[in-house]
């Protein structure tokens, strides 16, 4: 609910926001929920037009649900919270300066007062009588800038204290906008910046990077056989127990549904290779048991796919070699890894399956920015 939407409003989005749901088959997760209460708001034109577009292309997928969110509703969100702390930083600051600039007042009245004292002290005849009421003045004076000194120290160590808690508040709010809520590995958003980062680090230190995409084994199924919930579990369980066998070094973020990404920096294929085959077998040791039941659900396997960057290939055509070795992997039968470097990578699927699979990164990783997005195609098998 935004914050501006009457209960009425907002009864009526969100009833139409979970009809959106069911129509398009689509999860009701917080994200998928609040995507589709932006549309039934109106709020965001961009949002009607875009998924009214995928809609006449064949339909929304949970991938471009999640795309359309983080671009746009994501976004906004994001900046609405760092928005408000930085109006909350601004206005300490402006209390602070109101504080040293009335101090600088008193101040200023002080040195009158001194120069005032001096003059007097400096009349020829000047009496005891005027010599102690100079005096005494000046000490009062000398109290009220103490006081007023000792009044400011105190306002600024408060101020200081609730400046560090405004920087914290942004902080997380930033971080908050970089972390996929259900798993809390990296979102989207902080794949494509990390990806960049690090290949940009690859390239001017001459080192090795290599990229990994993992893909639950049949989770369509799994989700459609015990439901959403027990789904959610089996995707923090894999989250977790990928992120408990990574070096601190390695970033891994999920890429959307039941897909993550993992960025191996300083890696070559080989030792990239094995540490996918590492991940596959520590995933395949775990069992999902039903929370409300206590009855297991039996084991999950991943299938993942593996490139290494050669430095010159757009960082897009990258994500597109390794998603070529998961589909790779799942036709030889799943629970494997598959590594695809440019010599031997599957040019027909590549041609067919993945081709647009990955066009709305284009503009962000490769720079493409205004061209078309071309309807994603169906996904290679669960």
């Amino acid at each position: 609910m935004h914050e501006h939407d009457t209960l009425q409003k907002a009864t009526e989005f969100a009833k139409a926001a979970m009809m959106r749901l069911e129509f398009l088959g689509l999860p009701p997760t917080p994200e998928n929920f609040s995507l589709m209460y932006t549309y039934a708001s109106g709020r965001l034109p961009e949002i009607k037009e875009l998924m009214d577009d995928a809609v006449r292309r064949g339909g929304l997928s949970r991938d471009q649900a999640q795309v359309i969110y983080e671009r746009h509703v994501g976004v906004a969100i994001e900046r609405e919270a760092v928005s408000r702390n930085m109006e909350a930083l601004n206005a300490e600051l402006a209390r602070v300066m109101q504080m040293i600039e009335s101090a600088n007042e008193g101040t200023t009245q002080f040195n009158q007062t001194l120069s005032s004292f001096t003059g007097d002290l400096a009349k020829p005849a000047i009496s005891v009588e005027e010599i102690r009421a100079t005096v005494t003045r000046v000490v009062e004076e000398t109290k009220v800038v103490t006081q007023q000194n000792a009044k400011l120290q105190e306002k600024l160590e408060e101020s200081s204290e609730q400046l560090t808690v405004l920087k914290e508040d942004l902080s997380k709010a930033q971080q908050e906008s970089l972390t996929d809520p259900l798993t809390g590995v990296g979102n989207r958003k902080r794949f494509t910046n990390e990806l960049k980062r690090l290949t940009q680090e690859a390239e001017e230190q001459k080192t090795s990077l290599s990229l990994l995409m993992v893909d639950i084994d049949h989770f369509k199924k799994f989700n459609d056989t015990h439901g959403h919930q027990v789904g959610d579990q089996v995707l923090r369980l894999v989250a977790r127990t990928l992120t408990e066998n990574l070096k601190g070094r390695d970033v891994i973020c999920r890429y959307g549904g039941e897909e993550f990404v993992i960025i191996l920096a300083q890696t070559r294929l080989a030792d990239a290779h094995r540490v996918a085959e590492a991940l596959r077998q520590f995933v395949a040791t775990k069992k999902v048991v039903r929370r409300d039941t206590n009855v297991s659900l039996g084991t999950v396997t991943i299938s993942i796919g593996l490139a290494e960057w050669n430095w010159t290939e757009p960082l897009s055509q990258l994500l597109r070699r390794a998603d070529t070795g998961v589909y790779l992997a799942k036709a030889a039968g799943r629970n494997r890894v598959m590594a695809q470097d440019p010599e031997t990578q599957d040019a027909a699927h590549m041609d067919a399956k993945t081709k647009d699979r990955f066009s709305e990164l284009d503009s962000e990783l490769d720079g493409t920015a205004g061209q078309p997005a071309a309807p994603e195609p169906a996904a290679p098998p669960a």
